[in-house]
């Protein structure tokens, strides 16, 4: 009997450490920092993290699922501080026949005439991170 219960423990013990590793290697700020730098091709020092909120982490106590989780809301901005990248982020694009800037805040659905007259740089220069919380 004892050797069933041992065969059953060392794959639940190294479940349970992917699951930790997993949870806090992907949450840490230097993970996040390094791979939203590599998305955007900013330097790290430009990534800025808020804090993940733990109250929805499996190891955080009680232990176990919590019927939530944390997702990332990102936002992207040029060097003058345009909204050009991320959730949220408008198309920016020229008309065909004028060739005036159009902006988009619906995917290209629909454009409507900027009131500057050319487009904002597209380069982005920051990104923030911030979190939201959604259920399981």
């Amino acid at each position: 009997m004892a050797q069933n219960s041992d065969s059953f423990l060392g794959p639940f013990i190294a479940i349970v450490a992917i699951i930790w590793v997993t949870d806090s290697v992907g949450t840490t700020d230097w993970f996040n920092k390094s791979w939203y730098s590599l998305r955007y091709f900013v330097s790290p020092t430009e990534i800025h993290v808020n804090v993940r909120p733990e109250d929805c982490n499996f190891m955080h106590a009680p232990l176990g699922s919590k019927g939530c989780q944390y997702e990332a809301s990102v936002t992207a901005y040029n060097a003058t501080g345009d909204l050009v990248g991320g959730e949220g982020a408008p198309e920016y694009s020229h008309d065909t026949k004028t060739g005036k800037p159009i902006i988009s805040w619906d995917k290209g659905k629909t454009w409507t005439w900027m009131t500057a007259s050319t487009l904002p740089d597209q380069k982005i220069k920051s990104v923030n991170v911030s979190w939201t919380k959604k259920p399981d």
